[in-house]
């Protein structure tokens, strides 16, 4: 009796079969053909990939991941930018644990907006 063709994958390659739903529903088909390299990846593009791992969460670790990793020199400017958005909104004013975290949630949305032009919360 034969294997199944998907008992035949590597690992890897397992692993980015069942991340496919994943990316099929969140990014755009510009952002899907970029991160599988049929279109060039652009700073803009990366930046757009990495931004919408943030608001999607988990799910988008893995292509957010590979992708970072693959163009270093995206990432780099990418890294420095989303630093220097979280630093500026590192400061709140209440005592008040919930309104603090409410406070600092809003700054960092909007440095990120700043810096990005996109709206984690959107």
């Amino acid at each position: 009796m034969e294997k199944s063709l998907f008992n035949e994958l590597t690992l890897e390659q397992k692993q980015k079969l069942l991340t496919l739903p994943a990316e099929l529903k969140h990014f755009t088909q510009t952002q899907w053909a970029a991160i599988y390299g049929i279109v060039p990846m652009t700073q803009e593009l990366f930046d757009s990939i990495q931004l919408k791992r943030l608001k999607a969460g988990e799910e988008l670790e893995s292509a957010a991941l590979d992708t970072f990793l693959k163009y270093p020199e995206f990432a780099l400017n990418y890294s420095s930018r989303l630093e220097s958005a979280l630093i500026t909104s590192n400061t709140i004013s209440s005592d008040d644990a919930e309104e603090n975290f409410k406070q600092l949630y809003e700054k960092m949305r909007h440095s990120i907006y700043e810096k990005f032009q996109y709206d984690i919360d959107a």
